[in-house]
């Protein structure tokens, strides 16, 4: 499985320190979010949050599919950013699968 990383600095690098405060981390996920493919997502998402990553967004434009595997994934990834004084948002996200968020009451999570 791949996806894309785009990463937007918000201001000039410093090669002595990285200033995570200034750094965002741009996702586009494939499409599908499984029990299969959300492995892989939790553990690229908690080795950017352990290494000091405080923004992260999430592109779901190419997401069609995403089960309960996936949810839980997004889920613990934000929990433990936010733990950190970070934040990861989702982006895009399609009707389909912004009415499952909905259902399981995470439209504004």
């Amino acid at each position: 499985m791949n996806f894309e990383v785009e990463i937007l600095n918000l201001s000039f690098i410093n090669k002595e320190k990285i200033d995570y405060e200034t750094i965002v981390f741009y996702i586009i996920y494939p499409e599908k979010i499984d029990i299969e493919t959300s492995r892989q997502l939790w553990v690229f998402l908690t080795t950017l949050i352990t290494g000091g990553a405080k923004k992260i967004i999430v592109d779901l434009k190419k997401v069609s599919q995403i089960d309960s595997g996936g949810i839980s994934t997004l889920i613990s990834a934000t929990k433990q950013i936010r733990k950190n004084n970070g934040d990861l948002v989702l982006t895009r996200v399609n009707e389909s699968i912004l009415n499952i968020l909905d259902v399981v009451g995470l439209e504004a999570f």
